[in-house]
């Protein structure tokens, strides 16, 4: 049975909250987010808002049931759902900031994922030989002879890329053969690689997003009929990740990403045994594609979800990870491409139960959705754009094992700032939340759609921990409790996203936005 009800929770949700932007209340019910005062309320002694208290108080809410439309704003509320509060005897609040994966942790996940494998060097995997870039050479000239070129692209640019191009191809290699590329398994510096291999594309691209960072980027050959990649970053501006892949058709691009979010971009939920529909925007995620895509008929899926979850239990144990609880599971499609003989990239789809792993703190499930940061502005003379994403575990399986296995923004816990902290009842914060509910998804900005409505359904209350982000750092954060309000939103356009719906800090009934982080 799943832990949450809700598929594909952790998606741009986690980015994005799913509620819209309106106007302040008539009423003040909006918070001012002031870090000091939070911890302030957070420190408070009297006998009024103990966590002990809060807790009888929702067992009266063993079902919180109520109806909210509001003809102005064109807003209809469903709530009916059960309240869920950790049995424990206190909550508390948590400095945190992001753990960087060192090579113990590394050698400890390789080990348990493919203790028999032997990495090459990633990069080489991809290389660009001359006949790589004779082909594109190829492709750039008929797309400068056709009279039916890019509109956008001007003569000189593609003069500009054939010449990039056929200087390339002067150094480039006739052929690479992958095993005379061993690895030491070591993590490396990327500035270092990078000035080792100048005029290097992958060194060039990783260079430019991760700079003073560190990787480690393996493959193997492919004999044992998979072929496996493992790839890890420290990265100050994309933040820190390990990620594994498997599968029979060929190694995973996508590797550099740090975020759940991202890890969502290439799978649908299949659901009530239905063929996975990739033409359709779900959970924020769309694939873009002209024809059908056809199941990999040499990636199959025939052992239970129970057996699967076995599976992957058994690799957090192994891989020390056993501080972290299933959030999410369910049966997924997931693309693959593979470069066909012609040159052109073939997509295909394999079935996968995938799991998604929360970290737990004194028994509390720690869901960083409201803990998502992005710096993308310019401060001064400088742009600086910076991400901390959402720590999680996500690990995908099938028939040939573990096929997927990604350690996503990992946490360090640095230090306890308040030990038992004060919370507010849950009957101010059930208040906070049928009034912002409302505000908060107006639909009275759509223009030319009188009728346009938005309906919400509640399904779900739950108090668990997340990270915020803390005053003028941008390298730390706290780590508070918050009341998610979960379930769907059909939005005035008709399309219905599904998650959070609203998330309120547990402590000063502030309401957290998605989008700060806050």
């Amino acid at each position: 049975m799943r832990r949450c009800k809700i598929v594909g929770i952790l998606s741009a949700v986690l980015v994005f909250s799913l509620t819209g932007c309106a106007g302040n209340p008539e009423k003040s019910v909006v918070r001012e987010k002031n870090m000091d005062k939070m911890l302030q309320e957070a420190k408070k002694k009297e006998d009024t808002n103990s966590y002990e208290q809060v807790k009888e108080e929702v067992k009266q809410y063993e079902s919180y049931q109520t109806k909210i439309q509001d003809k102005d704003l064109k807003v209809n509320v469903d709530v009916d759902a059960k309240v869920e509060i950790p049995e424990v005897d206190q909550l508390s609040v948590y400095r945190a900031s992001q753990k960087k994966i060192d090579q113990k942790l590394l050698d400890t996940i390789r080990n348990a994922l493919t203790p028999d494998i032997t990495y090459y060097d990633g990069d080489k995997s991809n290389a660009r030989t001359k006949s790589v870039i004779a082909k594109e050479i190829r492709e750039i000239e008929r797309q400068k002879a056709n009279e039916k070129r890019d509109d956008q692209v001007e003569e000189s640019e593609y003069e500009e890329m054939l010449a990039d191009l056929k200087k390339e191809y002067k150094t480039a290699p006739d052929k690479v053969t992958l095993t005379d590329y061993p690895t030491d398994h070591k993590i490396q510096e990327i500035r270092k690689q990078h000035e080792a291999n100048p005029g290097d594309s992958f060194f060039d691209w990783l260079y430019d997003l991760h700079g003073n960072g560190k990787f480690f980027y393996g493959v193997s050959d492919g004999k044992d009929g998979n072929y496996h990649s493992l790839f890890m970053q420290n990265s100050a501006d994309y933040g820190n990740c390990i990620r594994y892949s498997s599968n029979h058709n060929g190694y995973e691009a996508r590797m550099y990403h740090a975020n759940v979010e991202d890890d969502l971009d290439n799978i649908v939920p299949i659901e009530n045994g239905k063929e996975p529909d990739f033409s359709k925007k779900k959970a924020g995620q769309v694939i873009e594609t002209d024809t059908t895509i056809q199941c990999a008929e040499n990636e199959p899926l025939t052992i239970s979800e129970e057996e699967a979850k076995r599976r992957a239990d058994a690799i957090m144990e192994q891989t020390g990870l056993s501080n972290y609880a299933i959030y999410d599971q369910g049966l997924y499609a997931q693309t693959l491409e593979k470069e066909e003989d012609t040159g052109d990239t073939a997509v295909r789809y394999r079935k996968i139960y995938r799991f998604l792993y929360l970290r737990e703190l004194d028994g509390v499930l720690v869901d960083n959705r409201a803990g998502y940061k992005l710096l993308d502005e310019w401060q001064g003379k400088d742009y600086v754009k910076k991400m901390w994403g959402s720590e999680a575990v996500a690990v995908a399986v099938n028939d040939s094992g573990i096929v997927g296995f990604y350690y996503l923004s990992p946490l360090k816990i640095k230090e306890t700032v308040v030990g038992q902290s004060r919370i507010k009842s849950f009957q101010e914060i059930k208040e906070t939340f049928e009034q912002m509910v409302v505000i908060k998804n107006t639909a009275t900005d759509v223009e030319g759609m009188e009728d346009a409505k938005v309906s919400i359904k509640v399904t779900d209350v739950r108090l668990v921990y997340t990270r915020i982000s803390e005053k003028d750092s941008f390298d730390t954060g706290l780590i508070v409790p918050v009341w998610n309000f979960e379930g769907s939103i059909v939005d005035a356009y008709g399309e219905k996203t599904t998650g959070t719906v609203l998330s309120i800090n547990a402590i000063d009934g502030s309401v957290i936005d998605y989008r700060l982080g806050y």
